[in-house]
């Protein structure tokens, strides 16, 4: 089964409800619960995703909306390798670094991303959410 490392912009567009990336996002994602691949999401996004979510939905309601995302994904976890192999990579956003090297560990096949030229030579290949269910 494919293994699939979600970058928080997809996430944020599902939790947020963020158009006009929602639906094709959401799509991505439920691939997870349909069985299709087995999703993970890095440990780092994890804290991000719950910083804006707690932003705009409270401190509890942002605990129950992660806790039911954190039901379908695995945590990748960022270790003192995975911010070293960051440091050291080849891209030049650390936060998407971070993200690969996360990636890397866990032996991703793809990362899905909005944002796929953010991860040019990266040794996973970034995906577009649309491209993951196509």
């Amino acid at each position: 089964m494919k293994r699939v490392l979600y970058d928080t912009n997809v996430l944020l567009d599902v939790l947020l409800a963020r158009e006009p990336h929602v639906v094709e996002s959401a799509r991505a994602l439920d691939a997870v619960a349909a069985g299709r691949v087995h999703g993970f999401v890095s440990a780092h996004a994890v804290t991000t995703v719950f910083y804006v979510l707690e932003r705009d939905v409270g401190t509890a309601r942002a605990k129950a909306v992660l806790g039911q995302l954190l039901g379908r994904l695995v945590v990748a976890p960022v270790t003192d390798a995975t911010v070293r192999a960051a440091l050291a990579g080849p891209l030049d956003d650390f936060e998407d670094g971070v993200t690969l090297a996360a990636g890397q560990e866990i032996g991703a096949d793809v990362i899905v991303t909005r944002n796929g030229k953010d991860f040019a030579g990266g040794s996973i290949a970034a995906v577009h959410p649309a491209s993951l269910v196509a």
